[in-house]
């Protein structure tokens, strides 16, 4: 049998390339015309307690969901939920999500009682003797967001110190109006501190201190003008959560000014309120000095990003850790870092959803083992 001619095989190679780009514009045709992203799993919205959705926060201040905070007691305006109140967090996908913590319909419920904090009735004032009483002061991964009042660290850190037979009692007022460094001190000042606190354990996030894309820091998306190569790329390569480890992005963000920064800075977390501004740093200072003034101890626990994390996983933000502990160490304010108890497990498993970053019961659960201890040596100094 003779051999194919070379001019045959290259033929054959040609039009077997041809084909393959034939094959490849269908395709980019029928993504272009034919696909649509599909948005995150558990997309969040709310209803009240008899199932009325509320679209907005101007929606949940028609209703009198919220209400604002007193002039005198925040150094810029802030809405707090109303007292009394109760709804639900709902998120879309509940059966793909298989979150046993939601409802069947998918739901968290949220009950706000008559001091405006997610917390039980029985709550009062005066503190009873012998009660011990920790004062958790932070923004939603205080609060709890996402996750039954019962299952997020706040409430479990009441169950496990009372474990022995001591009588404490934590108070959550965690995103009761005051989401910034320096409104948890005028929250400790005009408003948490009547709880007469044995300890103050205030919580700090990382998108407390640096401009973040809310509960994250997003990189550039992969964008080459062809469907068919995005989709290819973002399935074999990094994602925007995955920061590319030769950049520093705690100097990036540090440094990135107010002007042209897009969504980074904004009412919710202001240019002045930045770490790199000092602010966060006087008003932990000022905590410090309320809490020698009234006899009680203060905590500091921060909690990392949920990106980054898990094995093979690069963490972008460690400096900013060590930043904090430093000035901690410097200045005589007791600290815990929640990141080692969090980095060995993948971030989606932390996630409340993957369209809500929040901390779910895992995150909170692990973050606990570290937290009880530091609790403990507050109470028994």
């Amino acid at each position: 049998m003779r051999s194919p001619k070379p001019t045959s095989l290259a033929r054959r190679l040609g039009l077997a390339i041809a084909m393959a780009l034939f094959s490849l514009g269908l395709v980019e045709v029928a993504l272009r015309l034919l696909w649509q992203p599909r948005p995150a799993l558990g997309q969040l919205s709310y209803a009240t307690a008899d199932g009325q959705p509320v679209a907005d926060l101007a929606a949940a201040a028609k209703l009198g969901f919220v209400v604002p905070v007193p002039a005198d007691q925040t150094p810029r305006p802030r809405y707090m939920f109303a007292g009394g109140k109760q709804f639900y967090l709902c998120y879309s996908d509940a059966e793909r999500l298989g979150a046993d913590w939601l409802d069947d319909a998918g739901r968290v419920p949220v009950r706000i009682n008559a001091f405006h904090l997610r917390e039980r009735d029985s709550l009062t004032l005066a503190k009873p003797a012998g009660e011990q009483r920790i004062v958790c002061i932070g923004d939603s991964f205080t609060f709890c967001w996402g996750v039954p009042e019962e299952r997020g660290w706040v409430r479990l850190l009441e169950d496990r110190l009372r474990q022995d037979g001591r009588d404490v009692r934590t108070v959550n007022c965690g995103a009761a109006g005051a989401i910034c460094v320096d409104e948890y001190e005028w929250g400790l000042r005009h408003r948490f501190g009547k709880f007469a606190p044995d300890v103050v354990l205030v919580t700090l996030c990382l998108n407390d201190l640096i401009p973040s894309s809310g509960l994250f820091v997003q990189g550039p998306a992969v964008a080459t003008g062809l469907r068919t190569l995005d989709l290819a790329l973002g399935a074999l390569g990094r994602t925007p959560l995955d920061l590319d480890p030769s950049v520093d992005w705690v100097g990036l963000l540090h440094n990135l000014p107010l002007e042209g920064s897009g969504q980074l800075y904004g009412p919710d977390k202001p240019y002045e309120a930045m770490w790199a501004r000092g602010v966060p740093q006087r008003s932990l200072l000022a905590m410090q000095a309320w809490c020698n003034e009234h006899n009680c101890r203060l905590g500091i626990v921060l909690w990392p990003f949920l990106q980054g994390l898990g094995p093979g996983r690069h963490y972008p933000f460690a400096a900013l850790h060590s930043e904090v502990a430093k000035f901690c160490q410097e200045k005589n304010l007791q600290f815990l870092d929640v990141l080692p108890a969090l980095a060995g497990t993948r971030a989606e498993r932390l996630w409340v959803s993957p369209a809500d970053m929040h901390a779910n019961p895992t995150a909170h659960r692990l973050a606990l083992e570290r937290i009880v201890p530091f609790a403990q040596s507050l109470l028994n100094p």
